[in-house]
């Protein structure tokens, strides 16, 4: 990972941030964490939640943190465990990031569409049940034909009740769904870069969020979390975050209802500042105006999602499968064909439990007695000229992903401290 002093390169809090924990300090407690998750967990594989981990330490007994003082159960050792010497122990690489167990969110709805190499082969029709001998005639098949789009894609919704507005643009975008409660976990963005890398195609990152200091946070945490991933242990990662929703500016076009910010915001006074508004929950656009939401949302798909595709995808499939049976009449064997029915026939005699062997004698390879058209799946086609809205852009370097993330934190005004 790239080791950033600089308090110009620095987006999140010192303390937090995965480029400002490459210290003395931070390796010393990250090996600390190592090294009682190995007492407490015997097996390399074995993993824990946080709060498990807390208990462990504290039912050994007069146990000493790196600097010294005893570790106590109560509430501040339980935060610096999680929030300060165990985000050292991930980032440092010192506990694998999967070895903890990410209890405080809602397991996310997958919907990324895995890469599938075309090819084709020809079936005789024994795949799901046995059919009558008659009925054995070879019928091409291509496997391929998926309309996978050229990005991947994840919705952020930082509440659990966005689901009902989400979930059907997941469901149709084949995007990953991401719902957690308050702040998403280093867990949970260490498995979104991870499929994300896994996948092959650039990711693209949707947040929703409230219109307040946490939620205007939210999208920047999260790049941040991503870019240092990139860094630390996925390089072929290449990514976009793009806050969808709530702006300052959808919540006055739209007439939403606000309400003072707590008093214990420590940001309040730097927000008003720049936006001169108190804030807005996402649930007042969601409960108010779900269409609205779902319109915002769906949007800012489109310079990233071809909607042709699925159809055209559909329509070079029905070409193939044609032109292929008829390659295959033309070509077929009658005394081959007599033949494969005839031991056929004598394998339906046999049990139920046979099928799966008949299916792997009689199914034929495409090439070893067929010639079939060759399978072309159209690629995505997108507009090149759409306005993309991302917070952190696929070519940025370092320093240009790190100051468009500090803008955002600083709320435009170049103060992000």
């Amino acid at each position: 990972m790239i080791e950033v002093r600089s308090p110009d390169l620095t987006v999140l809090s010192a303390q937090v941030d995965p480029y400002r924990l490459d210290t003395p300090a931070g390796h010393r407690d990250g090996r600390w964490v190592a090294e009682h998750l190995r007492r407490a967990l015997k097996r390399s594989t074995a993993k824990i939640h946080w709060r498990g981990l807390h208990y462990a330490i504290v039912s050994l007994g007069d146990v000493r943190k790196p600097n010294g003082e005893p570790y106590a159960n109560n509430d501040d050792d339980w935060t610096w465990l999680v929030n300060n010497a165990g985000k050292s122990a991930r980032w440092l690489g010192y506990v694998p990031f999967e070895r903890i167990v990410d209890n405080r969110n809602a397991e996310p709805i997958i919907h990324r569409q895995a890469s599938v190499t075309p090819g084709a082969f020809v079936s005789i029709g024994l795949d799901v049940e046995i059919p009558d001998v008659a009925d054995l005639t070879p019928t091409p098949f291509a496997e391929g034909f998926e309309p996978r789009q050229p990005y991947c894609f994840a919705i952020f919704g930082e509440k659990a009740n966005l689901e009902p507005v989400l979930l059907p643009i997941a469901r149709a975008k084949g995007a990953d769904l991401y719902l957690p409660t308050g702040e998403i976990s280093d867990t949970l963005i260490h498995r979104i870069a991870k499929d994300g890398s896994a996948d092959g195609r650039p990711l693209v990152m949707f947040t929703v969020a409230d219109c307040d200091p946490a939620g205007h946070q939210m999208s920047v945490s999260i790049g941040r979390k991503l870019q240092a991933f990139h860094d630390l242990q996925f390089p072929e990662l290449r990514f976009e975050v793009v806050p969808v929703a709530l702006t300052v500016e959808q919540v006055a076009e739209l007439g939403l209802p606000s309400t003072p910010l707590k008093e214990t915001e420590k940001r309040a006074d730097r927000w008003r500042q720049a936006f001169g508004v108190e804030q807005t929950e996402i649930d007042a656009l969601a409960t108010l105006q779900p269409n609205t939401l779902r319109e915002i949302v769906e949007s800012a798909f489109e310079p990233y999602f071809d909607s042709t595709l699925v159809a055209r995808v559909a329509e070079a499939e029905a070409e193939w499968t044609a032109a292929a049976q008829q390659a295959i009449d033309e070509q077929v064997d009658p005394v081959r064909l007599a033949t494969l029915r005839e031991e056929a026939a004598e394998r339906l005699a046999q049990l139920q439990s046979a099928i799966d062997d008949i299916n792997a004698r009689c199914r034929l390879a495409a090439g070893e007695h067929f010639s079939l058209p060759a399978i072309d799946v159209p690629e995505p086609e997108l507009d090149e000229d759409a306005a993309r809205q991302a917070l952190v852009a696929f070519d940025d370097d370092f320093v240009t992903a790190t100051r468009a993330l500090k803008a955002r934190k600083a709320y435009g005004t170049g103060n992000g401290e």
